[in-house]
Parts: C-alpha cells; sequence; structure tokens
C-alpha cells in the first residue's frame, strides 16, 4: 500500500512539475519575443533577475505575479488600445492564480493584446504552437 500512495504521489508531483517547467519556459519565451524597443530601458536592469526567478518558480502564484510584472514594463504603444480596458482586472488575476493552467490563459491573453510591432519577426511563425503549447498546460 505504501508503494502505491508513494507511486501516486510522485507521479502526481512529476506531472505538476512538468506543467510548472513548461510554463516557466514559455512564459520566458514571450519575454524574449517582445522587442526592446516594446519595452521600458528600466526592464534592462531586472530582466536577468526575473527570468532566473521565472525559470525557478515553484508556484502558479510567483508566476503570475511575474507574469503581471513583465507586462508592467511593456509599454502601451505595444499593446492593443482594448489592453486598457482588461488590463485591471487581468492584474488582479494574476496575483493569485488558482493553477498553472489559470497563469498559462493570462499569459494568453496578454499576448493576444500584444502587437505584431512589438514583438521579433519569428514570432509570427512562432506563435501559433506556443498558444497550443501554453493551452495544454493543465
Amino acid at each position: 500500500m505504501k508503494n502505491l500512495i508513494l507511486t501516486i504521489f510522485l507521479f502526481t508531483f512529476t506531472g505538476i512539475f512538468a506543467q510548472n517547467v513548461k510554463l516557466s519556459g514559455l512564459m520566458a519565451e514571450l519575454e524574449t519575443a517582445v522587442k526592446w524597443e516594446a519595452v521600458d530601458k528600466k526592464w534592462t536592469v531586472r530582466r536577468d533577475a526575473w527570468i532566473i526567478e521565472v525559470k525557478s518558480a515553484t508556484t502558479p502564484s510567483t508566476l503570475g505575479k511575474l507574469l503581471a510584472e513583465f507586462e508592467t514594463y511593456v509599454t502601451w504603444a505595444a499593446v492593443e488600445k482594448k489592453w486598457v480596458d482588461r488590463r485591471s482586472s487581468w492584474v488582479k488575476e494574476c496575483t493569485a492564480p488558482a493553477s498553472y493552467a489559470a497563469v498559462s490563459k493570462l499569459m494568453i491573453n496578454f499576448e493576444s493584446y500584444t502587437k505584431w510591432e512589438g514583438v521579433q519577426e519569428a514570432w509570427k511563425k512562432r506563435r501559433e504552437p506556443w498558444v497550443i503549447e501554453a493551452a495544454g498546460i493543465n
């Protein structure tokens, strides 16, 4: 019985860890896709530590807060005008997401408001598979 419980625990933990690692990587990839011209100059100071924190985050809450933090550095010129209507509730949702899937949905949502002019040219080809991967996080 102990072995069965341990096996279930390890399987669950491994699955959760895999989702965390995948989401962290996708979040870092989104950040990399955003052009330097589309972020505040102060981002250059924060970026390296932010990437490390994203890759070492262990909870949906931490990733949600880091996602919201990144958004604060993205310039208004790089997002659709309608973002102003969504932003307030989106930031609130980022402060306490219930799951990695919730963070993933928030990340996809923010990306959907990002203008093509604000991202690297390669993102145009990568975007669709990225969205599919991110949407698969549960």
